[in-house]
């Protein structure tokens, strides 16, 4: 084996790199602030940007290819369900995302380090997520069913509006339920 020292080392010149065509969105405006706030979005919760986050589920082949209006919506959804997390604490609370909230949180956690610093900023820690509630039996996929149900009723307390209440991503289904394609 070679000595590190004595090793070849091919230099090559460094060249600036081109403009890369990708836009960066704004960071989330004061304006955004005041409008999550007054849906009853805590203001810490109301304060975390999403923004590329918003910007990759917006990509047809990185993200979903969500339109910017589902991207607006699911952002109110999952920092709704941010809150809901903060009044109902685990373990005293089971507080089930809907499959948008779902989606967001799992490209929420793609960006490792906003997502630790934003957990660090709302909940004094990492907030994990738990993927497999429902999946161990029967009982346990009751116990799941049961833990939405309550959601969508503290959702409701919460924020005054039901938790499903369709439309918002232009589904054709009738959800009532966790939904796979994530229309609620």
């Amino acid at each position: 084996m070679q000595n590190a020292r004595n090793a070849s080392v091919i230099r090559q010149p460094v060249t600036p790199a081109e403009p890369h065509p990708l836009r960066l969105p704004e960071p989330i405006s004061p304006e955004r602030v005041r409008f999550l706030i007054d849906k009853g979005i805590d203001a810490a919760i109301a304060g975390i940007d999403l923004e590329m986050v918003k910007m990759k589920l917006a990509e047809p082949g990185e993200g979903i290819g969500w339109s910017p209006a589902q991207c607006e919506d699911a952002e109110i959804e999952y920092k709704r369900y941010l809150t809901l997390c903060v009044h109902y604490p685990h373990p005293d609370y089971s507080i089930v995302p809907n499959k948008i909230m779902d989606t967001m949180w799992h490209y929420h956690i793609l960006d490792t380090r906003a997502y630790c610093r934003d957990c660090d900023r709302v909940f004094g820690g990492y907030f994990h997520h738990y993927p497999y509630f429902g999946l161990r039996g029967d009982d346990d996929e009751r116990a799941l069913k049961a833990a939405f149900e309550d959601t969508k009723t503290r959702y409701g307390k919460l924020f005054g509006e039901p938790m499903c209440r369709g439309g918002e991503s232009d589904c054709w289904h009738d959800c009532e339920d966790r939904c796979w394609h994530a229309c609620k």
